[in-house]
C-alpha cells in the first residue's frame, strides 16, 4: 500500500493523566500488506492536546529524568 501525505502520532500522557500528542509528517509511504494490523484515520478531535514534536520530545525526555532519579533520603529507606 502506498500512502501520501502520511504521518505518525506520537502520544504521551503525563502523570496528570493529559494526553498530549504531535503528528510527525512522513510524506509518502509504502507500506507491505503483511505488516499492517490496523489503519484508519486519527481524529483531530479527540480530547488530547496537540504540540509541536520537538515539544513532546523534551515532555518524554524530562519524565525519563524524573523516573531516574533519586531521592536518596527518601528512596534508600528500608
Amino acid at each position: 500500500m502506498v500512502l501520501e501525505e502520511a504521518s505518525e502520532r506520537k502520544v504521551y500522557r503525563d502523570t496528570d493523566g493529559v494526553f498530549y500528542f504531535a503528528d510527525v509528517p512522513l510524506g509518502v509511504y509504502i507500506v507491505r500488506g503483511d505488516s499492517m494490523v490496523l489503519l484508519g484515520q486519527a481524529a483531530p478531535d479527540d480530547g488530547m492536546k496537540e504540540v509541536e514534536p520537538k515539544e513532546l520530545e523534551e515532555m518524554i525526555e524530562n519524565a525519563k529524568k524524573e523516573k531516574l532519579s533519586w531521592d536518596f533520603d527518601n528512596d534508600l529507606l528500608a
